[in-house]
């Protein structure tokens, strides 16, 4: 509730300053992997491989004249991790649908300007898989992980104004899963991960 009337405040006090809006397409580069602990509460995760995988996405950005950032969005993002075990190799491939909000602070110069951006994310599983050598096991299907997935995304990056109406991007990006996608009891897995984000903004006002 805090967040939610924070949020509110900051709308509000955005819309009575100049601002520039527009939409954002986006696409990323993506190094994931999982955090994950056992019943013991023993950390495993340098044991864990990560995978590159990739993300899409399209949202609004709204910046006002004193740099504050709003920027949601919608998109659809892969991850997962590869694993050795007792000579065994596993894989879990996961694709995402993402909803997230984001707010930051861009300094305002004529024509490149840096940016640190913050960004709350919420995921929608809408596939997986688990591969044990030649072995496929359908995640969604068989239920072995949560379909929500929860967490934040921080992100410094660089704007680069093309022209009064089109600029280009580019973002740096660290994702960390707040929650526990593990069904087992007493075992804790989270996704995180690293990225590299190119995208265009098309404004809609000087």
């Amino acid at each position: 509730m805090k967040l939610f009337l924070l949020l509110c405040l900051f709308v509000a006090f955005s819309t009575v300053l100049p601002a520039q809006s527009g939409l954002v397409l986006e696409a990323s580069q993506l190094f994931t992997s999982f955090k994950f602990k056992d019943r013991a509460g023993v950390s495993h995760n340098k044991e864990y491989q990560g995978l590159y995988t990739g993300a899409y996405g399209i949202g609004y950005r709204y910046v006002n004249d004193i740099g504050l950032i709003i920027k949601p969005g919608i998109g659809m993002r892969n991850g997962g991790a590869n694993l050795v075990y007792d000579d065994q190799n596993y894989s879990w491939k996961l694709q995402y649908a993402d909803l997230k909000l984001g707010l930051g602070y861009m300094t305002r110069f004529e024509t490149v300007n840096p940016y640190f951006l913050a960004s709350g994310y919420y995921a929608f599983l809408l596939r997986g898989l688990q591969v044990t050598h030649n072995e496929n096991l359908n995640i969604t299907e068989s239920n072995l992980l949560s379909n929500i997935d929860y967490g934040l995304i921080f992100s410094p990056g660089l704007n680069i104004k093309l022209s009064d109406y089109i600029s280009t991007y580019l973002e740096l990006n660290y994702l960390l899963g707040l929650t526990n996608i593990e069904k087992d009891p007493g075992q804790k897995t989270k996704n995180f991960g690293y990225g590299l984000s190119v995208g265009v903004s098309i404004s809609f006002s000087e």
